[in-house]
């Protein structure tokens, strides 16, 4: 019964040789399509098309200003942006904010003995560790190099502190890391503080970590104190 009453319109719109959209309208057999009908329907086809470009272009602009190609973690970029958010809001929050900076230990060696591909994939399964081991509200960024840096909102120095040592551990444990361990720098606030400082006492705490290897250290500074 449908089918005796109406009829379809096919417009289809093609890029390269590829079918890239189309549209199908049903109408009354006793409607005769005009050329108008045609040329409507082929301004949504081609409105529709352009939309859907432009959404992935911009998704694609936005994709690439803001992560990390090789780890598809998010770039030094976006972590100060969002950081700085995350700095502004503790007026409100009442809370503490953490930052943890990483350092895989003698990265080189990595890249020296296995080459430079096996260093990018020790990067990737790295930061899949990093992810594994976070919550959906942490900022995981890599930072530069071999080095990352993971924001921690609502986290006070001990929870900072617990979390880096189990990311430590779970790097030190996994069989897909080619035998490596990291460094860890730690450093919180409980107020809106210069982005710089934070870094800045995180790198230092880091750095104390390097000396050792291996290890989670936390800064120890008044504004540490929660």
């Amino acid at each position: 019964m449908r089918n005796a009453l109406y009829k379809n319109i096919s417009i289809c719109m093609g890029l390269g040789g590829l079918l890239i959209s189309s549209i199908v309208c049903f109408v009354y057999y006793s409607i005769q399509p005009t050329f108008y009908n045609y040329f409507w329907i082929s301004v949504i086809v081609f409105s529709t098309v352009i939309s859907v470009f432009c959404g992935l272009w911009i998704k694609n602009i936005i994709y690439y200003a803001y992560k990390d190609p090789l780890t598809d973690l998010f770039n030094r970029r976006y972590l100060y942006e969002k950081l700085e958010s995350e700095l502004k809001r503790l007026n409100r929050s009442k809370t503490a904010l953490s930052l943890v900076i990483i350092d895989i230990d003698h990265f080189k060696r990595v890249n020296d003995k296995y080459g430079h591909l096996a260093g990018d994939k020790l990067l990737t399964r790295v930061s899949e560790v990093f992810k594994a081991n976070s919550r959906e509200i942490d900022t995981i960024a890599r930072w530069g190099g071999e080095e990352f840096a993971i924001i921690l909102p609502d986290t006070d120095s001990q929870g900072a502190l617990k979390y880096a040592e189990r990311l430590r551990k779970a790097i030190e444990k996994s069989e897909k890391c080619f035998g490596v361990t990291v460094c860890i720098g730690v450093a919180t606030t409980d107020k809106p503080i210069a982005i710089d400082i934070l870094f800045t006492e995180a790198d230092k705490a880091l750095f104390q970590a390097k000396l050792v290897r291996n290890k989670v250290v936390g800064a120890n500074f008044p504004l540490c104190e929660i």
